[in-house]
Parts: structure tokens; C-alpha cells; sequence
């Protein structure tokens, strides 16, 4: 009985009652930032914004005139958010031609924290490395974009590319991001890149069998083998080559979507070897057409073995 007494006691009493209150608040931040966050999926204006510092090397080579008409027709309507990438937030424009990709510099650069606060003599080989390898993971990045700019522009859509801040664009771009809250970016301080907007690869090919038949289908996955090809002639590796997520069709054109993982290969290689590629790249959309369109998994093969025809 006493012992029953002393735990009504203890709730009864003011201290108990404050830890309560206290976890129950703890509880509900945490309740609120998780439905922030999936509302938003995590965007915030503080992980796209940078103070990088200019780097020649990030130059696109044959960059247009900034104030092309096609330029700033896109960038003269607003911009609804469409999805994250792992690299980047992703808006799309209010017709629905052009995408603009903002970097995620917060999730791309080392911790503010980390670069801050002095750490322990011992644990400061640790912090530059952690810092270091920030850095270059972010230079591999943009260098990669740079190389879609510079050699694969046609077939990644690219339209513009931006990885340095400037002073001469004097633009400002409305976005709105999941839940509708606006923003109003100065283009000159921003990293980007614009894009023509595509279709996804299985659910465009869906579409074109609807839409225009078979023989269209088929035409479309002859342009993307050619493509892959391409690519890979010019001795461009992608280490994340999904055509699920990553490459898109404009009709019966395909583009590469995601580019953030481009490298040069520094050895030439073979006709033969470049099917091979090919045929890895494409192996889980040869799985995906056998099961929903054989006619055209039997396309995509016959596509890939006349490449071993080609010459060298």
C-alpha cells in the first residue's frame, strides 16, 4: 500500500508533471518536423544557396549568350516543384516544357558545424578529410555537369548551365515549392542548370504504343540505343546508368535526365565492348519490355547486336 502511495505521490507532483509536459513538447517538435519534412520533401531555401567561390574549370565551354530569347522566355514564367534528385531540387515550368535544377549545395558541402568549431588536436586529421572529401565529391558533380554542357548538350536537353555566380544575368525566378510557398531567387547568386522537360522511359514507351503504335515504340528505342552509343564513343562513363529514373523520351527523342555522374573513360574501347555496355545498361528495361512488350524487347536486342556491325 505504501508502496502504490509513494507512485500516486510521484505523479501528483509538480516535478513529474513538468517532465511530461517536457517530453510531450520534445515529442511533438519531432512529430512536426517529420510531417514538415514530408510535406516539403525537405526542401528549404537555406539548402540550395552557396557562397562557393568562382572556379574556371566549372566553365561550360560553349556557353550562348546569356540573354538568348529562348533563355529568357523560360525563365520569364514561374516554376512549380517537381521532385529531389539526389543532387538537386527539381521545378518545373508553368507550361510544362523546361525544368530548372537547383543543387543541393547544404547536402553536397561539409557541415557548417564542422568547418566552425575547433576541434581536438587529435581529431583534426579527421575533420579535413571529412571537409576534403566534400569538396571533391562536389567538384566531381559539377565537372560532370560540365562535361554534359560541353560534349552531350543535344542529348541531355541541356539548355543552360550556370555553376558559377555572375553579375550579368540580372534575373529573378519565382519558384513554389510542395506546399505552394513562393520564392523569389536572384539567378546571378544561384547555381542551376535548365532542362528540357521529359517523359520517363517506361511510362513514355506506354504512351507511344497509345498514342502512335508499335512502329513508333520501336523507333523510340532505336534513338535511344543510338544514344547509349554515342555516349559511349565519345568515351563519356555514367556511374549510375537507370534508365528507369535517369533518361526520358521527348516524344520519340530520349535525352539523359540525370547527368550528375559523368566521367571520361581514359581508354578506347571496341565496337564489341561497347555493346556489352549497352547491354548492361539497358538489361532491367529488357526485363521490363519482355514482361509488358516482347515485340519490342526483341527490337531492343536486334538494335544492340547490329552495334558489334558497326566499325570501330
Amino acid at each position: 500500500m505504501l508502496y502504490t502511495d509513494r507512485i500516486v505521490s510521484m505523479i501528483k507532483s509538480r516535478t513529474f508533471k513538468n517532465w511530461i509536459f517536457l517530453l510531450c513538447v520534445i515529442g511533438s517538435g519531432v512529430l512536426a518536423k517529420q510531417f514538415c519534412y514530408k510535406k516539403t520533401d525537405g526542401f528549404a531555401l537555406y539548402k540550395i544557396l552557396s557562397n562557393l567561390a568562382f572556379h574556371s574549370e566549372w566553365e561550360a565551354r560553349n556557353k550562348e549568350d546569356q540573354s538568348s530569347s529562348e533563355l529568357l522566355k523560360i525563365l520569364d514564367q514561374p516554376f512549380y516543384y517537381l521532385a529531389k534528385g539526389a543532387q538537386s531540387y527539381v521545378f518545373a515550368s508553368a507550361d510544362g516544357k523546361s525544368v530548372i535544377k537547383f543543387f543541393r549545395i547544404y547536402h553536397m558541402s561539409p557541415p557548417l558545424w564542422m568547418k566552425a568549431l575547433t576541434f581536438p588536436q587529435v581529431l583534426q586529421p579527421f575533420k579535413v578529410r571529412k571537409i576534403i572529401s566534400k569538396q571533391n565529391e562536389l567538384n566531381k558533380d559539377f565537372l560532370s555537369y560540365k562535361i554534359a554542357f560541353d560534349e552531350m548538350k543535344e542529348e541531355t536537353g541541356l539548355l543552360y548551365l550556370h555553376l558559377n555566380k555572375t553579375s550579368h544575368l540580372k534575373k529573378s525566378l519565382r519558384i513554389y515549392d510542395k506546399i505552394g510557398i513562393a520564392y523569389d531567387l536572384d539567378l546571378d547568386k544561384m547555381e542551376f542548370l535548365v532542362q528540357k522537360k521529359a517523359n520517363l522511359v517506361f511510362p513514355a514507351v506506354d504512351a507511344l504504343i497509345k498514342t502512335e503504335g508499335v512502329e513508333a515504340a520501336k523507333e523510340a528505342i532505336c534513338n535511344l540505343v543510338k544514344l547509349l552509343l554515342t555516349r559511349c564513343e565519345k568515351g563519356i562513363f555514367d556511374k549510375d546508368p537507370d534508365l528507369n529514373t535517369n533518361f526520358g523520351f521527348l516524344g520519340r527523342l530520349p535525352i539523359q535526365i540525370d547527368i550528375g555522374r559523368f566521367c571520361h573513360q581514359t581508354e578506347q574501347k571496341t565496337a564489341s565492348a561497347h555493346q556489352e555496355e549497352i547491354m548492361r545498361i539497358t538489361d532491367n528495361f529488357r526485363q521490363w519490355l519482355d514482361a509488358n512488350h516482347p515485340t519490342l524487347s526483341e527490337s531492343l536486342l536486334t538494335e544492340i547486336q547490329n552495334i558489334s556491325l558497326c566499325p570501330t
